[in-house]
């Protein structure tokens, strides 16, 4: 079975996508600027990709105040399908 996992990182805007992503690479988080997927919202049209290893790491960084985003998902995706989880 092929599966891949990986987070994902919605937006209010482009410009807070940006900032994020800089926010990010400053906490040597990896990080991948991606189309939002249509399945998770329309609201802005950049969401950011991270490594399921790095989901502890963002969420401390988002209750410290540190990075902001509108919300946080999983999503794995594999021969049965693409199934997604809403974190933040």
């Amino acid at each position: 079975m092929n599966k891949k996992e990986f987070g994902i990182l919605t937006f209010e805007s482009t410009q807070h996508a940006i900032k994020a992503e800089s926010d990010l690479v400053k906490a040597e988080i990896k990080t991948k600027t991606i189309p939002t997927p249509r399945d998770i919202t329309l609201s802005c049209g950049l969401a950011i990709r991270v490594d399921l290893d790095d989901i502890d790491k963002i969420k401390e960084l988002y209750d410290n105040g540190d990075l902001k985003f509108k919300n946080l998902y999983t999503i794995r995706e594999s021969t049965e399908g693409r199934f997604l989880k809403k974190l933040l």
